[in-house]
């Protein structure tokens, strides 16, 4: 298993204890043969979210996107961990899916030693930019 995949997956997983109640909500953590990692919630039996920690190379594959909308197609949030340098690109890519889908995802880029930073909405050229930046 990646090292770094590993220290995100570990990261994730605690935020996700202090986003629900842990009584109630089982995590399932496995990494694919792609080494990407893949996280379930199920909350009181159903299962709530899917996330996805992509690699250095891996949300570049073709079908990602497709991939992505069959997580959304569950009526589940979508959330994809990518490393920091690839996580705006990923988020651009992931607008395709705002027609359809809008709110139910999420993108957090992470560093090298596995910190997570949620990537926000990308400002449109033109626009006023926001006072907040598009990475918390």
């Amino acid at each position: 298993m990646d090292d770094l995949i590993s220290k995100v997956a570990e990261e994730r997983l605690r935020a996700i204890q202090r986003e629900l109640p842990p009584a109630e909500v089982v995590t399932h953590f496995q990494e694919d043969e792609r080494g990407r990692g893949l996280i379930d919630i199920v909350y009181q039996g159903a299962l709530v979210g899917q996330e996805i920690i992509e690699t250095q190379d891996s949300w570049k594959e073709e079908g990602r996107l497709a991939a992505y909308q069959a997580v959304l197609r569950k009526k589940v949030r979508l959330v994809v961990m990518a490393p920091r340098g690839e996580a705006m690109r990923v988020r651009y890519m992931m607008l395709e899916l705002n027609n359809c889908w809008l709110f139910y995802y999420m993108v957090y880029s992470y560093d090298p030693d596995g910190h997570l930073m949620r990537v926000l909405r990308p400002a449109v050229p033109g626009r006023k930019e926001p006072a907040v930046p598009y990475i918390q």
